[in-house]
């Protein structure tokens, strides 16, 4: 054995490799011992127990307490991206004049174990402390790819805009949205396949390539070109924008540039419809989607405008002689009503003013500041709200709001929102299996037709939610009526008014100011 330390206490001796204690007295302790260690750093204690039982039980040994570390020991973290290096050595060798070995024995050892790329040499040359970890070498993380990115043609909002000023008022609205052959509708930049990264040991470490994504669109009337990088989706034909679920398409749309009448006779179209004059008195216009009519002057004694499945907008209003019937799926806009018969399963939005018409809808609002409901027989589900409802001439008015269960509606939203959400973790799977084909270069005939099966159950599945979120919308405006049904007059209700909320009547004897007719808990309230 080799003896390496020596005080009137204890000995420290090595032989192959293993260091010994031994002690000759007591008084030495253990925290003087952990001191004295900071001189003998490559010893690497094994048992403490060994250590503590010869120190406190002197004399004693000697006996195997530790063994000798590497000089220079090197860690790898597991993404093989950073190395680091602990010395074991004297501190007389950490000074500059004595660094130059030391250094060498470094570059050795980095070179045994295979540490061959970024080597942080500054490091070698600044202040080393025996026993500290230190980053000796770093490696290029990759850059992983970006996905692919879509952009696609976005729908306009329906929301009308009323303007009154100056003596002119307009209301404004764009229902149709219009494309022409060739039009963009959408594209996708590629994926990019990222940058390769290196290790400390030279490995190139691979980039995650960015993710595709599908583009779905109907073949019929879309098509996609490619080119530097970019797919581009265009309109194969002119038509009318739609969406069902994420694929869009181009549906069939007839633009009457002048007005509905003997040189176009009724018109009974499938898709989406625009006028842009009128419609002429005993004429008809019924198509299964969207209907607008843009003539700045309205229109008078029309037979028929009906649409099966969509909305309508009347620009100019309507002034219907008590002839004209206007019926829809979902909601109605127009300027003004007068002497007209609207069948609605939506809602009605009028921008200025309702004389003597008949109404069945979901609501009726009137949304200008001075907007009025006057005369006729207005029958509607949860609301009607107006400025004015009467006049000072005290025309014969009948308002009827059949009301709601709010607690039955509320129990429709959380049913709607349970099978939004069904559906929502239903598309999630979906889009995971989409991705998986997507990812994948070379399909068989069997993988296109199920991929195609796929895109068609994703596109069903996104019109469902489309829908259940509507109705979420609808549901919970529904549920902002005061009571289970609500009457409002924002500023006046005059006498010969009969309100009927609920099965709760009453007639309006005298003006009343900013009122609202409303039922709640089996009574029949203003406020």
């Amino acid at each position: 054995m080799t003896l390496l330390y020596k005080n009137d206490y204890i000995e420290i001796l090595r032989e192959k490799g293993k260091f010994y204690i031994k002690s000759v007295s007591r008084g030495f302790s253990l925290e003087m011992f952990n001191e004295l260690l900071k001189a003998f750093p490559m010893i690497k204690i094994t048992s403490f127990m060994t250590l503590r039982n010869v120190i406190c039980n002197a004399p004693k040994g000697p006996e195997v307490f530790g063994e000798e570390r590497g000089r220079v020991q090197l860690r790898v973290s597991e993404d093989g991206l950073k190395a680091y290096m602990t010395l074991y050595v004297y501190n007389e060798e950490l000074t500059a004049e004595n660094r130059l070995g030391l250094v060498k024995e470094i570059f050795n050892a980095l070179n045994k174990e295979g540490i061959v790329f970024g080597i942080n040499t500054k490091v070698l040359a600044s202040h080393l402390e025996a026993g500290v970890e230190y980053l000796i070498a770093e490696g290029i993380t990759p850059v992983n790819g970006t996905d692919a990115e879509v952009k696609l043609y976005e729908l306009s909002e329906l929301k009308p805009q009323v303007i009154d000023s100056n003596n002119v008022n307009h209301y404004e609205l764009n229902l149709i949205n219009h494309v022409k052959a060739g039009d963009w509708l959408g594209e996708r930049k590629d994926p990019t396949n990222g940058t390769p990264g290196k290790s400390v040991t030279g490995r190139e470490i691979p980039a995650i390539p960015g993710r595709n994504i599908p583009l779905f669109y109907d073949r019929l009337s879309v098509k996609e070109h490619y080119e530097n990088g970019v797919t581009t989706l265009v309109s194969k034909k002119n038509g009318a924008v739609y969406y069902k679920g994420d694929s869009i398409g181009v549906y069939d749309y007839l633009e009457i540039k002048g007005d509905i009448d003997f040189s176009t006779g009724n018109i009974d179209f499938d898709g989406y419809m625009s006028v842009k004059g009128t419609i002429e008195d005993n004429f008809s216009v019924v198509a299964s989607n969207d209907i607008e009519i843009l003539g700045e002057y309205g229109v008078g004694a029309a037979d028929k405008i009906s649409s099966r499945e969509g909305n309508i907008f009347i620009k100019g209003g309507i002034a219907g002689r008590n002839k004209a019937v206007v019926r829809c799926k979902k909601n109605l806009y127009v300027k003004f009503l007068s002497d007209i018969t609207v069948e609605c399963e939506g809602s009605v939005y009028v921008g200025f003013y309702c004389m003597n018409s008949n109404v069945r809808a979901k609501q009726l609002i009137v949304e200008s500041p001075k907007g009025r409901i006057t005369g006729g027989n207005i029958d509607v589900d949860i609301k009607v709200s107006a400025a004015e409802i009467g006049n000072k001439s005290e025309s014969r008015t009948l308002i009827k709001v059949r009301g709601f269960d709010r607690n039955e509606l509320k129990m429709e939203l959380d049913r709607a929102l349970h099978e939004l959400n069904e559906n929502k973790n239903e598309i999630i799977r979906l889009r995971q299996h989409l991705q998986v084909y997507c990812s994948t270069s070379q399909l068989t005939k069997e993988q296109v037709n199920k991929y195609e099966d796929l895109k068609n159950t994703y596109a069903e599945k996104k019109e469902i939610i489309k829908e259940l979120e509507f109705k979420c919308r609808c549901i919970n405006e529904y549920l902002k009526t005061p009571g289970e049904g609500a009457i409002t007059a924002k500023t006046r209700i005059y006498p010969k008014v009969r309100v009927e909320v609920k099965n709760f009547c009453e007639e309006v004897l005298k003006p009343v100011p900013i009122v609202t007719y409303y039922a709640k808990d089996n009574e029949f309230k203003t406020m």
